[in-house]
Parts: C-alpha cells; sequence; structure tokens
C-alpha cells in the first residue's frame, strides 16, 4: 500500500508533495479533511447550567434512594403478611383434619355407645295387617278434596283415639 505525505501550506490548505503525480494509482485520491468543529455546540455550557444539572442528577439518585427504602419496607411488610397467611392456611389445614376425625362414622358410634350408652339398632321389622283397612267409601272414586283446612275439620283427625 502505498502512502503520501502532505504537507501544510501556511494558507490552511493541504496539498501533496512536489513530484507526486495525480495519476498516480498509489495516492487514490486521498486527501486530509480539517476536522469539523460544529460537531458538539450543546457541549458548551455556562457554569449556571452546569450547576443546575448537577443538582438535578443529585435529587433524581437521592429520589431513587428513597423509592428503594420505601420498596424494602414494603417488602417486608409483605413478607410478614406471607409468614402470617402460611401460618393460617397451616392452621386451617389442621382444623380441617380435626373435623374430619369428628365427623367419621367410627367416632360417633363409639362416643354414642360409650357415652351416651345408645344400642346399635337391629334389623327393622316389617308388620302387616292380618285384614285389610276397611273403606269407608263404596265408590272407587276417591272424595274431591277440599281446600278447607281450618282447624275444626282437621281437629278430629289429630286427636288421639282411644
Amino acid at each position: 500500500m502505498a502512502t503520501a505525505r502532505v504537507v501544510q501550506i501556511p494558507n490552511g490548505r493541504t496539498e501533496p508533495l512536489p513530484g507526486r503525480d495525480r495519476g498516480d494509482r498509489g495516492d487514490r485520491h486521498l486527501r486530509v479533511v480539517p476536522p469539523n468543529r460544529r460537531a458538539w455546540p450543546a457541549l458548551r455550557l455556562s457554569p449556571r447550567t452546569g450547576v443546575i444539572l448537577t443538582v438535578l442528577l443529585f435529587a433524581a439518585l437521592f429520589c431513587v434512594a428513597v423509592s428503594h427504602a420505601l420498596l424494602i419496607g414494603g417488602q417486608a411488610r409483605v413478607d410478614d403478611l406471607d409468614q402470617q397467611v402460611a401460618a393460617e392456611q397451616a392452621r386451617y389445614e389442621e382444623l380441617r383434619r380435626d373435623v374430619a376425625e369428628l365427623e367419621a362414622p367410627q367416632r360417633i358410634l363409639s362416643e354414642a355407645t360409650d357415652q351416651l350408652g345408645m344400642v346399635p339398632g337391629g334389623d327393622p321389622t316389617w308388620l302387616s295387617p292380618d285384614e285389610p283397612a276397611p273403606h269407608d267409601d263404596v265408590s272407587d272414586d276417591p272424595p274431591p278434596e277440599s281446600p278447607d283446612t281450618s282447624a275444626a275439620r282437621v281437629k278430629p283427625y289429630l286427636e288421639p283415639t282411644g
């Protein structure tokens, strides 16, 4: 790769050294470009602006620190509540187990026989009458039902027969 030396002329222009032909392939039409001084015009700040930006930066960092402190305090409260929830869930499961034990048929049977003196029932005995029930009405049609449910009409059926 060929290199070209460039000499700066006092008027600010740059030209290749004498004796180098522009048609030479080693040059490749390269030239030195002066730096652009207007690339960052916003970086020139007054001292007052710099102080204000610094104060704002510290205020923002202080706000971030305060918010983190509040988050940590809130997280401690959430952790306490999670522990309480876990304890209450364990208590709830224990109470459910106790209820299941108290509702067990074997425990109810032992309580009834031991403490209350109850006796388990035997097989039921079914009674059947020797004679069929007498029919007061000869007709096969049932009597029409009356919507009258007064106490005087119903009372004879409710009194004990002797």
